[in-house]
């Protein structure tokens, strides 16, 4: 995106890469390259931003509000005039950045009165999204690009920037991933990796080591998923790869780049930028004009319906969970480890006091939570949090049959037996009867025998209850009351 720093990219070399470009796919569709040889990318692009297996979960947002909400907690506004010859200011209003109230951001371009354009753009709070040493990450989001009468200046981005080891950007040094870029209103998108030297370099600077426009018809029309993926399960060896729609289209090698540059940029903290500019050098290189004086409309919008990262460690193990998660049901960790572990059990993400062993009894209170389990190394370190269970759902009662001692005569008093119902305690209240009728006020665990009970069958009725648990109700025996 070259976004965050005045770092020129001059029409004439923006045209030089545009030379190098094969305009390539079918109409209405994305370029599809080759499958990725691992299916496992393509599976989580699949889920997001759901969790999912085996991957950790870093960034999740499905932009769920009402309509002119402002982005959430997770996104902060970067705001003032950015890039290579933007022309729109950056603001934090709704006018500009909002829920849409129907699951999608929008980021929306505006034309004032007086012809100045605002816009917006919004950056992760969270800044440590990285890949670990034989792991991979994977960023990802599902957009639909502005459609708009007129549409030369329009640039739409998502992309990411990495800092170094002091949480300084040193671009491009310390990495440019653009998952997706598209201008003008074309049916054509980029994806890029930034690196190495601000002129030349390994990253071949200032236009990058980029996949060329990729024509996508259907990109103006309707959401499509762009992710990039960094993966560094094989040292010596690691690579970046994007995809549109879960299809590898771009790739990346570590060999093509060279161990220097690939190591001063691949391994850092990333976050993520989403922005809609108006005007700048990759825009009018595309069209060979000034773009962002050309006649375009106001309003255009570009909608994000989720984004999600997602991160792959070889170690520690991410525990696994055994067992239904229902109140009363005991829940097994399995660490994946051969040595000595602790366990921390938590609901809904907050620790369980006291439920630090393999197993763990779902107590009533956690009824519509889910489970998680974290296990540790004995010294803390290695920590691995297990994925989520479903919601609690509530448990069943073990209801007991209950007996009712006594003599069945009247002025005598029986007594219910209600037997050991589990798991303890649960609380139990009585119903007493007379042929299947209550008995007014009898209530208790004792009732006395009246006049007009005689030559009646009792009975009692039992409920159970507890927190987290179904009701449940037994009922006993009946017993004839003789006349004596």
């Amino acid at each position: 995106m070259l976004g965050r720093f005045p770092v020129p990219r001059r029409a004439a070399v923006v045209l030089a890469l545009l030379a190098l470009v094969a305009l390539a796919g079918a109409p209405g569709a994305a370029v599809a390259a080759e499958e990725s040889v691992d299916a496992a990318p393509t599976a989580v692009i699949a889920s997001a931003p759901a969790d999912a297996t085996g991957w950790s979960t870093l960034l999740r947002d499905d932009f769920d509000g009402p309509a002119g909400a402002a982005v959430g907690p997770q996104w902060e506004h970067e705001i003032g005039t950015w890039g290579t010859g933007a022309v729109d200011r950056t603001t934090a209003s709704t006018a500009n950045v909002f829920l849409d109230g129907t699951g999608a951001l929008g980021i929306r371009a505006l034309r004032d009165a007086s012809g100045s354009w605002t816009s917006g753009r919004i950056v992760t709070v969270d800044k440590s999204f990285s890949a670990p040493e034989g792991g991979r990450l994977l960023m990802t989001a599902s957009v639909r690009l502005p459609a708009v009468a007129d549409p030369t200046g329009y640039w739409a981005a998502f992309w990411a920037l990495g800092r170094d080891a002091n949480a300084q950007i040193d671009w491009p040094r310390t990495g440019e991933f653009d998952m997706l870029e598209a201008v003008n209103g074309t049916p054509q998108l980029l994806q890029t990796l930034h690196c190495d030297l601000p002129d030349g370099g390994a990253c071949d600077e200032p236009f990058g080591i980029t996949s060329g426009l990729m024509e996508c018809a259907s990109c103006l029309t309707g959401f499509h998923t762009y992710s990039a993926l960094i993966d560094r399960t094989e040292p010596g060896a690691e690579r970046l790869e994007f995809f549109v729609d879960g299809v590898r289209t771009h790739v990346v090698e570590e060999a093509e780049v060279g161990e220097s540059a690939w190591d001063a940029a691949i391994p850092n903290d990333y976050f993520l930028i989403l922005n809609l500019a108006i005007g700048g050098g990759l825009p009018n290189g595309v069209c060979g004009c000034d773009s962002a004086a050309a006649p375009k409309t106001s309003g255009g919008t570009m909608s994000v319906e989720h984004v999600a990262v997602y991160r792959s460690s070889p170690a520690p193990a991410v525990p696994t969970i055994t067992g239904t998660a229902t109140a009363g049901s005991t829940l097994v960790a399995v660490s994946g480890r051969t040595v000595p572990v602790t366990y921390q059990w938590q609901a809904d993400g907050v620790a369980v006091s006291g439920a630090t062993s393999a197993s763990f009894t779902v107590p009533g209170a956690a009824v519509g939570k889910r489970i998680s389990v974290t296990v540790s190394a004995l010294d803390g370190s290695d920590a691995a949090t297990s994925l989520p269970t479903a919601p609690v759902t509530a448990g069943t009662l073990g209801a007991v049959t209950p007996t009712i001692s006594g003599a069945a005569k009247l002025g005598s008093t029986l007594t219910a037996s209600p037997g050991t119902w589990t798991p303890s305690p649960v609380t139990l209240t009585y119903r007493w009867k007379a042929n299947g009728v209550d008995i007014a006020g009898a209530t208790g665990k004792t009732w006395k025998v009246a006049t007009t009970q005689v030559g009646k069958r009792i009975t009692v009725t039992v409920t159970g209850s507890k927190v987290g648990f179904t009701s449940a109700q037994q009922t006993s025996a009946p017993t004839a009351v003789v006349v004596r």
